[in-house]
């Protein structure tokens, strides 16, 4: 049974790097999106649409993915 309580704290070990890796994915993204908007090219609703989106919410939470991950993360970078 040893074997199965190590291996079961390998798997929730992996499933929580992963998270890690798709939230700091996601907040780089948001980082993207933030930055083209900022530059005054593009605006949500023509990022929304260049990725196949039928609104601006999918941009909007990426965004606030950022947000929240650089609240979450004081001074930690994305890379």
């Amino acid at each position: 049974m040893s074997d199965v309580m190590e291996a079961r704290s390998e798997l929730d070990a992996a499933r929580e790097q992963a998270k890690e890796l798709v939230d700091r994915k996601r907040a780089k993204f948001g980082l993207a999106l933030i930055r083209a908007r900022e530059s005054g090219k593009e605006s949500q609703s023509t990022i929304g649409t260049k990725l196949g989106w039928r609104g601006t919410q999918q941009v909007r939470s990426y965004e606030q993915a950022y947000r929240d991950w650089l609240r979450d993360h004081p001074g930690e970078t994305l890379d």
